[in-house]
């Protein structure tokens, strides 16, 4: 009786697609225990949705954005721009952790019973990878939030965070170390290679996991772990299935992050939360990096009536976003320079910039490309990274594995600075999950 009623506080809410002609029109389903592929596959969707919305709020942490001090969301999100994680206003939007163990109770469930359950037919295979898959990338987005980055020296000792892999209500989880908590990520995303059955999933269910989202994953993994081969070789098998990019100097082009776009792998995540989007205006120090011929300045910002610049990347779950093919080609050229290896770093970087600048900026970034050294090529791929895949979620992680910089924003005439290599590049465990379990 327990059991069942685990099940139905789990589906309470539970929802499943329902037309192939809007992105996640959805219907609820009832409280049933699962016990049909269609059951679990509604219980692998509430997985999905309830996954947060948190690299919206790191995107605050950056230097991408400049807060509206008169949005009326300020006291929500004032603190998160200040990295005032330690007393922040009670009004304070908390940072995901609660959520995203939501998120892999559902993959728990899914995990234990539905091949007991549902048989093991290809559509439950399917469903069973993308819950080891959600299971293994929830854990992969904690410790990219709340540990250290990987440090093959430091991993056995590094504090990762809590690994769940069991349903048990009772249970108080301690945190793993950060190689502890990889060794499991690997262990999930190895199961999930076994069970895929979907090399690329259709438009109106792109948020699902696939074959292709597996090969971006694990190359994002290997390329934040420093294994640079690996990252490089899982980029390739992700790009030998579909290696297309929107050409930015057609007209008929859609942004890149668009969940119909002919590069995207899967389209997720919400990065652009409406609050966040419409509370921010862009950065200098962003709008900086775009020189004279860059199609994507105009393509993802634009002008307000006020003059300040906003973005155009969010605010609607179109642009929902976890992984797409420009990310792979600078997976595969940041890989390429970390080894050394200039001309295939270029090649791949020529491979992008060709569908991002007017043909004269172009042949101007070739020519650039072939005189700097190793050491100006990772820079250039690194602010490459910091163009292309703007309030996107990932500038906060890439800031946080490599140079760790100063960032200073401006707040009420004071001045608020995260210092080089300062200690809230690793962001505290929220106050409520101490307060409710203390072996945190």
């Amino acid at each position: 009786m327990k059991k069942n009623l685990i099940y139905i506080i789990l589906l309470v809410g539970g929802l499943v697609t329902t037309s192939c002609n809007k992105y996640l029109d959805i219907q609820p389903v009832g409280t049933v225990v699962p016990t049909t592929e269609a059951d679990f596959r509604a219980l692998m969707f509430s997985g999905y949705k309830v996954y947060p919305e948190h690299k919206s709020y790191l995107n605050l942490r950056t230097d991408e954005l400049l807060l509206d001090e008169f949005s009326t969301d300020l006291s929500t999100l004032k603190d998160l721009y200040l990295w005032n994680d330690q007393n922040p206003d009670r009004n304070t939007q908390p940072m995901a952790w609660e959520t995203i163990y939501k998120s892999i109770f559902y993959a728990n469930h899914i995990i234990a019973e539905a091949k007991a359950k549902a048989g093991d037919s290809d559509g439950v295979k399917q469903i069973r990878a993308e819950a080891y898959l959600l299971r293994a990338y929830a854990h992969f987005e904690l410790l990219n939030t709340y540990a250290d980055n990987y440090n093959p020296a430091t991993a056995a000792t590094d504090r990762g965070v809590p690994i769940s892999i069991k349903v048990d209500l009772e249970q108080l989880f301690t945190p793993a170390t950060v190689e502890k908590v990889y060794e499991q990520i690997l262990v999930d995303m190895k199961e999930a290679s076994v069970l895929l059955q979907v090399t690329d999933q259709e438009t109106h269910v792109k948020y699902r996991f696939s074959r292709r989202t597996y090969e971006a994953f694990e190359a994002r993994l290997r390329l934040y772990r420093g294994e640079w081969e690996l990252a490089a070789k899982a980029a390739d098998r992700g790009l030998t299935i579909n290696a297309n990019l929107e050409n930015l100097s057609d007209t008929t082009s859609k942004l890149p992050n668009d969940f119909e776009s002919k590069e995207m792998i899967q389209a997720w995540e919400e990065v652009g939360k409406s609050n966040v989007s419409s509370s921010t205006f862009i950065s200098p120090a962003l709008l900086a990096k775009y020189k004279e011929g860059d199609l994507r300045f105009v393509r993802y910002f634009e002008t307000r009536w006020d003059d300040n610049i906003v973005s155009k990347k969010g605010g609607n779950n179109r642009f929902n976003v976890t992984f797409r093919n420009a990310e792979l080609y600078l997976i595969k050229a940041e890989a390429a320079a970390r080894l050394g290896q200039k001309e295939q770093a270029i090649a791949s970087l020529t491979s992008l910039l060709k569908n991002r600048l007017t043909a004269t900026a172009f042949a101007t970034a070739q020519a650039k490309l072939a005189t700097l050294s190793n050491a100006e090529l990772i820079t250039f791929i690194l602010d490459e990274r910091a163009r292309e895949l703007a309030l996107e979620g990932l500038r906060w992680y890439d800031l946080k594995r490599t140079t760790r910089p100063e960032i200073v924003h401006n707040y009420q005439s004071q001045s608020y600075t995260l210092n080089e290599n300062d200690p809230r590049y690793v962001i505290r465990y929220p106050k409520e999950a101490i307060s409710n379990n203390p072996d945190l």
